[in-house]
């Protein structure tokens, strides 16, 4: 059995991901799920690295506001 992946992220990268979960009122493994696939397409056509995270969380926030 394998460890959910929040507990294999940066400790910078959990907290974005427990403050999304906590502003859109979802659990935290919803989130987690959402931002690692919503992580891997964008790391996939990304040239520069350097703001993932946070292309990612709004990324995510807007997806969990629909």
């Amino acid at each position: 059995m394998n460890a959910p992946s929040h507990l294999e992220r940066e400790p910078e990268t959990l907290s974005v991901i427990q403050a999304l979960a906590d502003e859109a009122h979802r659990p935290l493994e919803d989130v987690d799920r959402i931002f690692a696939e919503t992580f891997e397409k964008l790391d996939s056509d990304a040239r520069i690295k350097d703001f993932l995270i946070l292309l990612t969380s709004k990324t995510v926030r807007d997806e969990l506001r629909k």
